[in-house]
């Protein structure tokens, strides 16, 4: 390598160029200058070229641009070592440029002659000869269109005018299209697809019917898509709207649809289309006419409901003017039994009945002369012969000169329904049960009276009855056998009174006689109408025949009488005689009473006093009393909690003047419920109080028990108290015992299992049965004081008691005698086996702080 690079840079042995110049200078710059100028030259074109290619990238062949770039700058490198060569002979790297360059040159001769033509996209002659050709052929082709086009020219001046004609003809004959679519009843329209995928249709021309058919101009279809759709009736525009979603699949539609006119009303619409199409099958346009149908659907419908009034239920009869029957419906044969085919031809006669003489046939035919209608209830025959009412409307059908043309008998059958108004009558007026006159037709008849009594200047009876002990009978046996009862009182109160005296049914066991004295003297009249109650109660009086069993029953009576002068109304009459009832019931049952105004008094104060109850019970004005219940040694045991009226302006007011009214109210409901929880409030007060009792019996009325949810009350009221359901015994009437046995049982089950103790009270004073006793759980018997009150008085009431003991101790129950007041009395009951005592002679009821402080300290040794 050293040996190399020696060759081409020692140059030691060589003279440099400048001396073979030295004798001539000027030759010598002259070389230099030259040189470096053809050098510099050469530099900067390949820098052109360089740019050139970078800024356009469109030039085919770059490499060309390049390898000339490569020669050039090689030939710039001979001309500048040329001058170096001068100071610095440096022959052997000048010879090796020159040598490259000359390569180069070679190269770049060769490679680029061929691709100059293809770069500059020179033709070749062959080329050119063919391009030559073509020319003159393009020469040649446009001189002969140019003749063609002035050919063409003169033929499209023709056509021009040919054109002109067609068009004035077309302005024509679309004028005249107009005018024949305009006078047509139809509305013609044509629409084209507009490209809208909701409204895939434009309105392109409307006829002029457009606006007496829907009231819009056919502006408005032209520029409202949505018109048509947003117009068609809610019911019917699922099936037009669904049509059109299917238009690929049918070439014609015909579909009928309401259209809501622009003034709101709806007209019936008969549209027909008809589709064209372009060769693809698209639809290229739409040709559609609108008929205005209202007027037909109105026919049509009319002429449906008269086909189905002909097939109704009422018969029909159409008649020529002579009365020749032409057409009957199936209503008639129905009614009548006669089928069509037995009575065309015939008169309507045919069905006459015999009850309507010749004067209600021509008062018929005056009607329908004078009116052309008739109207009116009339009785015909059957074909079987049977009679029956119907209510007939004739007609009169006459034409347009005036002349009667048919006649048009509707008829129904009216059997059923004089039936049912005979049947309402009796409802209305009638008790179903006994048949007898109701409340309704007894205040008319009152009504009546009192009228025919100022006339007659007589005394009228209302008497006023009441079975006695009713509800014992309907509670034991049941209603039913109740029913049976009430219906042999009335077939004897008919039978034991005059035709003209009236017996009525007000509901339950209550009866009402209503009865003419025909005595103008107040003295007859009593006496009369005495002997009518008499009689009236000797006959309820007798044994009744109920399941095979005799019964006796006897009825307690209130008679108010009146004559001309009584200024009172029939319902007060009646409550006159219901307050005289009242005072039989408390006279001991089975008499008769008259009313006067002590009575009167009675009964405003009983609803005077039902008035005060009321305002009691929302204001609470009650209090409860307890009185002790003691053993043999007089050691308080438990207590009774009695209830007890505080008036604020009476004082305390007696339980026997307000419970009874409390049970027919059904006040006594919540009062018992204020009893309870009050007795169970007072039951924790004292039990904190450090007072130990075993229980406290707490009294519940029959209605009371009887309330769906008197266990849950009674559970509630223990638990908001907590304390022990064993502190509490609830008090029981025998009636309640007898009242829906097993619903009873299972009620008192409910509360055993509660831990609650149940007591008969009044234990004797009922009428259930003794056998009964097995079937509840019972813990005690409480003798009732009516019985303790006669001991050594009365032999039966002594034996009734030691009866109870008896019993109570072979059942396992505790016996409590209540209305003990005497020493002589406790000590029956002593040695007959009672260990448990209430009563005067221990304690009276006293209030809670009483009974707390004072009741223990108090009691009575013995």
């Amino acid at each position: 390598m050293q040996d190399w690079i020696t060759y081409l840079f020692d140059t030691k042995d060589f003279m440099p160029h400048g001396f073979c110049l030295l004798w001539k200078p000027s030759l010598l710059w002259t070389f230099v200058i030259a040189n470096v100028v053809i050098a510099l030259s050469y530099f900067s074109i390949p820098v052109a070229l360089s740019y050139f290619v970078y800024r356009r990238n469109d030039i085919e062949f770059k490499w060309i641009f390049i390898l000339f770039s490569i020669f050039i700058f090689a030939c710039g490198m001979t001309h500048t070592l040329a001058v170096v060569t001068i100071w610095k002979p440096v022959y052997g790297l000048a010879a090796l440029t020159e040598a490259f360059t000359a390569i180069i040159s070679v190269l770049a001769a060769a490679m680029l002659w061929p691709l100059i033509p293809k770069a500059l996209r020179i033709p070749s002659s062959s080329a050119l000869v063919q391009a030559n050709q073509r020319l003159q052929s393009e020469i040649n082709y446009h001189k002969e269109t140019k003749a063609e086009l002035s050919r063409l020219n003169a033929d499209l001046d023709r056509l021009v005018g040919l054109l002109q004609a067609s068009n004035q003809a077309q302005v024509e004959s679309e004028q005249r299209f107009r005018h024949v679519v305009n006078i047509s009843p139809a509305a013609i329209y044509t629409l084209k697809p507009s490209g809208n995928r909701q409204y895939p249709f434009k309105s392109t021309y409307v006829s002029d019917a457009f606006l007496a058919i829907t009231g819009f101009q056919p502006a408005e279809w032209y520029s409202d898509d949505a018109l048509w759709a947003s117009h068609i009736h809610p019911d019917d525009r699922h099936h037009p709207i669904n049509l059109t979603e299917h238009l690929d699949k049918v070439e014609y539609l015909d579909s009928q649809y309401r259209f809501r006119h622009k003034d709101g009303s709806y007209r019936w619409i008969h549209d027909k289309l008809i589709f064209l199409r372009t060769p693809e099958g698209e639809i290229d346009e739409i040709f559609g006419a609108w008929m205005d149908i209202t007027d037909y659907k109105n026919t049509e419908e009319e002429l449906h409901l008269a086909a189905i009034t002909f097939d109704t239920l009422q018969g029909i009869i159409i008649t020529d003017p002579d009365g020749v029957i032409l057409r009957v419906n199936k209503a008639f044969s129905t009614v009548t039994g006669y089928s069509s085919a037995e009575v065309i031809g015939k008169k309507p006669n045919i069905l006459n009945s015999g009850k309507h003489n010749k004067d209600f046939f021509d008062e018929m035919w005056r009607q329908l002369t004078t009116a052309g209608k008739y109207t009116g209830e009339i009785w015909d025959r059957r074909k079987d012969g049977s009679i029956y009412p119907q209510w007939q409307c004739i007609t009169a059908v006459k034409n347009s000169a005036g002349e009667t043309t048919h006649y048009v008998a509707v008829f129904t059958d009216i059997s059923e329904k004089k039936m049912f108004e005979d049947h309402i009558t009796k409802l209305a007026f009638y008790d179903p049960l006994t048949e007898l006159p109701n409340r309704r037709l007894l205040l008319e008849r009152i009504e009546r009276a009192l009228i025919q009594a100022k006339r007659g200047n007589t005394y009228i009876a209302i008497i006023f009855l009441d079975l006695d002990r009713f509800k014992l009978l309907n509670d034991s046996l049941g209603h039913q056998i109740g029913d049976e009862l009430l219906v042999q009182v009335a077939n004897r109160l008919k039978g034991a009174l005059r035709e003209e005296d009236m017996p009525a049914r007000l509901g339950g066991d209550e009866f009402v006689i209503l009865a003419d004295t025909h005595a103008a003297d107040l003295d007859d009249a009593t006496n009369h109408i005495l002997n009518v109650a008499e009689k009236v109660m000797e006959t309820l009086n007798q044994p009744y025949l109920l399941k095979n069993n005799e019964h006796f029953f006897s009825a307690s009576m209130g008679i108010t009488l009146f004559n001309g002068t009584c200024p009172e109304e029939a319902t007060v009459l009646i409550q006159q005689a219901d307050t005289a009832m009242y005072q039989s019931k408390e006279k001991g049952r089975n008499t008769v009473s008259f009313f006067d105004q002590s009575m009167q008094e009675a009964a405003d104060k009983y609803l005077q006093l039902e008035h005060s109850l009321r305002i009691a019970v929302d204001q609470q004005q009650f209090a409860l009393y307890y009185q002790p219940q003691v053993d043999l040694d007089g050691n308080i045991l438990s207590a009774e909690a009695l209830i007890r009226w505080l008036h604020p302006e009476r004082g305390r007011v007696s339980p026997l003047d307000f419970i009874p009214i409390a049970e027919e109210t059904g006040l006594i409901i919540p009062i018992g419920n204020w009893v309870l929880q009050e007795a169970c409030r007072q039951i924790k007060k004292w039990q904190n109080e450090g007072l130990s009792l075993t229980h406290i019996a707490i009294n519940v009325s029959s209605r009371q028990f009887q309330q769906p949810d008197f266990v849950d009350q009674v559970k509630q009221a223990i638990a908001d108290e907590d304390i022990s359901p064993a502190s509490v015994m609830l008090e029981l009437t025998e009636s309640i015992l007898i009242e829906n046995i097993h619903v009873t049982v299972g009620k008192m089950q409910l509360l055993t299992e509660l831990g609650i103790s149940i007591s008969i009270d009044d234990f004797g004073t009922g009428y259930s049965s003794l056998a009964y006793l097995t079937q509840f759980p019972l813990s005690q018997l409480k003798v009732d004081q009516s019985f303790v009150r006669n001991i050594n008085h009365n032999t039966n009431d002594e034996v009734i008691v030691e009866t109870i003991l008896a019993m109570a101790k072979n059942l396992g129950l505790a016996v409590v005698a209540e209305g003990v007041e005497t020493e002589q009395q406790l000590s029956f009951l002593v040695a007959k086996g009672c260990a448990v005592f209430q009563g005067y002679y221990f304690g009276r009821p006293v209030s809670a702080d009483m009974f707390g402080q004072h009741t223990v300290s108090a009691i009575r040794k013995f």
